[in-house]
């Protein structure tokens, strides 16, 4: 067997590497041993979790088909906030977020056929005829590079409702194989910023909230003080609003085909106060049902 000579802390440790299996042409998981090479010039290995099954967690945004398809071999479902990192031009990059469902399928891995491409992070396999990426971790290995994976893996998101059938015309229902992606995913979801990302998906809630929003700023407007609730994890809990900060809106003016641009457009932050410090609050971070119901709106 072939080893890594690593060095920590001073101290020279030899890791011993599985015996790799060079795979050029596509391979059931079934038949995959723990290490497979899909490239030796560069050095480029998959390192596989040994198991009968691999337990695929696909995940959906909540205004896709599929987010809301149901079937008897799906193992589990649950609420995932899903974050996308975004690159500008300039090399910068940020982050959006977006309310999503996971659903979890147990697959046997003699269903599963591994695609024999480079990936770095990114594993290519087939399912049932279905074409999916799983995004696993890696790194530096014998002087190329090693994909690692596990027992439960992701796939890129919102694939075709067509796709997520035939997955689960493959998959079994087995509840002990998904316990640690229970744990791991559910108790970390926040419920109010799902709730507040899947709002915006849901026609009738976004009346209902855009309705609210106008209701407080028209209050604030008339000096009457309204109090507005925070999400939850917020610094402040509950606070007076005694300003409203709209956006700019474009206007007609009186003059043929000239246009203006003033503060009446939709309210995009509150001035509040509380122990008679004042704090800026946007829109965002407003818990709108619970100002709501402080303020007897209907």
């Amino acid at each position: 067997m072939d080893t890594i000579t690593q060095v920590l802390n001073g101290s020279i440790l030899n890791e011993t590497i599985a015996p790799s299996k060079i795979v050029t042409a596509p391979i059931l998981l079934s038949n995959c041993p723990s290490r497979i090479t899909i490239d030796e010039k560069e050095k480029y290995d998959i390192e596989i979790e040994a198991g009968d099954y691999l337990v695929v967690v696909m995940g959906f945004g909540v205004d896709k088909a599929a987010s809301r398809f149901k079937h008897p071999n799906i193992s589990a479902s649950y609420k995932k906030v899903h974050e996308f990192k975004h690159y500008r031009k300039n090399g910068g990059k940020f982050w959006t977020s977006k309310a999503g469902i996971d659903h979890v399928f147990v697959i046997p891995r003699d269903k599963i056929t591994i695609i024999p491409e480079m990936g770095y992070s990114y594993i290519k396999a087939e399912i049932n005829g279905v074409k999916v990426v799983f995004s696993v971790s890696g790194g530096s290995c014998r002087g190329g590079w090693a994909d690692y994976l596990n027992n439960t893996t992701h796939t890129c998101i919102n694939h075709k409702l067509e796709d997520v059938k035939k997955i689960a015309e493959v998959s079994v229902r087995d509840s002990r194989y998904v316990d640690r992606v229970i744990v791991n995913d559910v108790n970390g979801v926040d419920e109010n910023r799902w709730n507040e990302l899947a709002a915006k998906f849901d026609n009738k809630k976004k009346k209902e909230v855009k309705e609210i929003k106008e209701k407080i700023a028209k209050m604030v407007e008339d000096k009457k003080q309204p109090y507005i609730v925070m999400n939850k994890g917020f610094t402040i809990d509950k606070a007076m609003a005694i300003n409203v900060n709209r956006k700019w809106q474009k206007v007609k003016t009186d003059r043929e085909g000239v246009w203006d641009m003033v503060w009446t457009g939709m309210p995009k932050s509150f001035t509040v106060t509380v122990n008679n410090y004042r704090y800026k609050v946007k829109v965002s971070q407003i818990d709108w049902d619970k100002t709501a119901q402080e303020n007897k709106i209907a």
